[in-house]
């Protein structure tokens, strides 16, 4: 390259002020080390690129072309600065996250108060998905990380175990099972039950744990999401499971989760394998994680 950086921006300089004296204030260097770049700059290239006149500098037609060349480069620098200014700032706090939906109800506001009250100027878009949806928001990339009951077994996603979640019987107030401790399935097996579609993880563990019983649920409703069954059960329509969490007492105060137990379903974090975290999504991620462990 015949001419460096420094010598460029010299030139450039020039030619928006028009004159030494100009060029010297534009870059907040001395009047001498213009002219005498200037003139070096002209000696290497062959070629004049500004006539004097007056104490003005004209650009020659060679001077006009390669300030036509250069100052698109000079609006990608302007542009890239931009840039650099925009991503590292430190209130670059938008995410975008993925739950599943029982957990979208207690778990997911709960852990976004606290790490909202450590990084005040986050912002989150947050994506209520079934859990085999959200293999594919993370594939596809539209997601930053997610939060989800399940493991995927696929190359391109990682999972963090988190915490344990049990599964509760949820079961109106007035239950012959409402004032038990604890369940087992073995004890509903004869309950007029709202289920799930077999594809759901909750669908899968119930239709699991009535198969070794040899039984079958007796189906009334058969819904997609936990908060759907709890509405059919305060309706008197049946009882059914859920994750703990999802029946809370302030949203369904007519209703009682009992655990059920050696019904533990460890939570996961979620992210693309192959994709690194920005700074900021890493610093949400890692305290998302430290602060759902509180809830162990």
């Amino acid at each position: 390259m015949l001419l460096n950086f420094r010598q460029l921006e010299v030139f450039r300089a020039i030619m928006i002020a028009k004159t030494v004296s100009g060029a010297a204030e534009l870059l907040h260097v001395s009047q001498p080390g213009i002219s005498r770049l200037l003139k070096y700059m002209e000696y290497k290239l062959g070629i004049e690129l500004f006539e004097r006149h007056k104490g003005r500098l004209i650009p020659t037609p060679e001077g006009r072309e390669l300030f036509k060349e250069l100052e698109p480069i000079y609006q990608r620098v302007e542009d890239l600065d931009v840039t650099i200014n925009r991503i590292t700032r430190p209130d670059n706090l938008q995410f975008q996250i993925a739950c599943t939906p029982s957990l979208a109800n207690y778990v997911l506001p709960y852990l976004l108060a606290r790490v909202k009250a450590k990084l005040p100027g986050v912002s989150v878009k947050l994506e209520t998905l079934p859990n085999e949806e959200i293999a594919e928001y993370l594939i596809q990339r539209r997601i930053d990380f997610a939060l989800a009951f399940y493991c995927p077994d696929h190359p391109l996603l990682m999972a963090e175990a988190s915490i344990n979640v049990g599964m509760v019987c949820v079961v109106p107030e007035d239950h012959p099972l409402a004032s038990r401790k604890s369940l087992k399935f073995s004890d509903i097996v004869d309950c007029d039950m709202i289920t799930y579609y077999a594809e759901t993880l909750l669908g899968k563990k119930i239709n699991q744990a009535f198969a070794e019983l040899e039984r079958e649920p007796r189906m009334v409703v058969m819904v997609r999401y936990a908060d759907d069954a709890c509405a059919m059960v305060e309706q008197g329509l049946g009882i059914t499971v859920a994750f703990e969490y999802t029946a809370m007492p302030q949203r369904f105060p007519n209703l009682r989760a009992i655990p059920i137990k050696s019904s533990k379903q460890r939570l996961h974090f979620l992210r693309h394998n192959g994709i690194a975290l920005s700074n900021n999504v890493r610093k949400f991620y890692e305290l998302a994680k430290t602060e759902l462990r509180a809830l162990d």
